[in-house]
């Protein structure tokens, strides 16, 4: 009840500063749409720049439904298809031109199908230590999200601070029972100083992450083992079995810079760094830690961008991820109680996207936005004992469009698509695959097919505004996607839908 009343508490205040500053035609939407608007997009990572990320302000309101579905999971840990609806409110509002304020808030619940070897929520963040069972089955989720962010600007100096909150429910209904609680809150400040024709801009923020898992079986007769897995077909063999209970703790930090045109042409350069460690720790064992990953993540752009007649940019860049695990080895309990004896490094993996890219703009009352990527990802996953490695290299390209129309501003039609190819260039596997059972085997194969398959990626969006005359600046939209994955091992679509009211 206290978070119903929260989200409707929001949404009339968005309204109320909404209205204050409305657009009463396509302006603001054409503005918050644009695929230009997201060249530089890196850089609103630190809140002081979203002072100026728009010179209007827009309020969208909207439900979401969004269904996948495949033959064959891309991944078995994530599931071979989801139904998930979404109720959004997002606002952006100039309140003058030195204060800005924006905020959203989100409601999702739905189903998530075919989970395999996975009991935890989060698995993206916290693999490869989750706990797993060889059934698997459905999975219900409910989220509740909010976010708020104010910059100020103060003669050359502007600053910011934005708050970011996740709260996520996930569980099955039918044994095993897992469930999973997560609280996930970020905090981040940052300012910006014009120095001659660029603006540059730094920013630092932290996180916290916490989630508590655990998985029950209602059916004594139907009790199967619940493996604690530690990466690449291993698990933590002396807690596997009857040990249900966990919970993941973690508190991280990150750090930024950037540097602007405030003209709109000429260099930009965005960097950024996060570090967060995951601890894993036994609830039932008197709050045991047996794993601690952390993960580390770096991302670098620089480019070049030209405002004028036919506006384009030209950049580079490098996206790294590196994941390193560690196992606390416990001695004999004493009164059920454990003492961590030592540490050892076991699992890595690391994963380097290297890219260069460039996008072009034309056209006034048409406009037509073109965007293209190439890169190289190399990543290699290792477990040191017995010694198991699972490595690939890829190279990929991704084509992308927009194309917008306005008419007499009460209608803008938007349309946006992707192609994309990942070209496999090299694989490598070593398993001891004498020791490993079927089951895991199945995994482990899955799992290496999946990841060095060549893929090819095609999707598409369209949307439609319209602002009646009599409406006083509030405006309905309807819009409607489809996405197509294919590989040698599995074929998915993806389609959602959209309908919403804007001001």
């Amino acid at each position: 009840m206290k978070k119903r009343l929260f989200y409707t508490a929001l949404f009339f205040v968005l309204l109320r500063f909404s209205v204050q500053a409305q657009v009463q035609d396509t302006t603001a939407v054409a503005e918050h749409l644009h695929e230009w608007k997201n060249v530089m997009a890196e850089s609103r990572s630190n809140p002081a720049f979203m002072q100026t990320a728009y010179s209007t302000s827009n309020t969208r309101m909207r439900l979401r439904i969004s269904s996948r579905s495949s033959d064959k999971a891309l991944q078995l840990e994530t599931g071979d298809g989801h139904t998930l609806g979404e109720a959004i409110v997002e606002s952006y509002l100039r309140l003058d031109n030195r204060n800005t304020v924006w905020g959203g808030a989100s409601y999702q619940m739905g189903r998530k199908c075919n989970i395999r070897f996975n009991s935890t929520s989060d698995y993206e963040l916290l693999y490869p230590y989750v706990m797993a069972d060889t059934l698997g089955g459905n999975m219900e989720n409910e989220r509740y999200a909010f976010n708020g962010g104010y910059a100020i600007r103060l003669n050359r100096w502007t600053i910011g601070a934005v708050i970011d909150f996740r709260a996520e429910h996930e569980y099955r209904t039918i044994d095993p029972r897992p469930r999973g609680i997560v609280t996930d809150l970020t905090l981040r400040l940052g300012a910006s100083y014009d120095w001659r024709n660029y603006r540059l801009g730094a920013g630092i923020g932290t996180r916290t992450y916490k989630q508590t898992n655990n998985v029950d079986f209602y059916n004594p007769l139907g009790v199967i083992p619940e493996y604690h897995l530690t990466g690449l077909g291993t698990d933590y063999v002396r807690f596997s079995g009857a040990v249900r209970s966990s919970y993941y703790t973690g508190t991280g930090v990150v750090a930024d810079f950037q540097l602007l045109p405030c003209n709109g042409t000429g260099a930009y350069l965005s960097l950024e760094g996060r570090y967060m460690p995951y601890e894993n720790i036994l609830t039932e064992l008197n709050a045991l830690p047996i794993t601690k990953l952390n993960v580390t993540n770096s991302t670098v752009k620089m480019g070049w961008k030209h405002e004028g007649r036919m506006r384009w940019t030209a950049f580079a860049g490098i996206d790294l991820e590196r994941r390193n695990g560690n196992e606390h080895i416990a001695g004999n309990s004493s009164s059920t109680e454990y003492r961590s004896l030592i540490t050892l490094s076991m699992f890595s993996d690391n994963k380097y996207d290297y890219y260069l890219g460039g996008a072009i703009n034309v056209g006034r009352k048409r406009q037509f936005t073109f965007n293209a990527r190439f890169g190289f990802v190399d990543d290699l996953a290792e477990y040191v004992d017995l010694k198991r490695e699972m490595a690939y290299t890829k190279t990929y390209g991704r084509l992308g469009w927009q194309w917008m129309w306005h008419n007499d501003a009460r209608w803008l039609v938007e349309w946006n698509g992707n192609i994309a190819y990942y070209h496999n260039n090299s694989r490598r596997i070593v398993m001891p695959y004498v020791w490993m059972d079927s089951k895991i085997t199945e995994l482990v194969n899955h799992t290496y097919e999946s990841k060095t398959a060549n893929l090819g990626l095609c999707e598409t969006q369209f949307h439609a505004y319209h602002f009646p005359r009599n409406w006083k600046g509030t405006g309905i939209f309807l819009s409607a996607g489809i996405q197509f994955t294919h590989t040698s091992i599995a074929r998915q679509i993806t389609l959602n839908g959209t309908f919403g009211v804007t001001f």
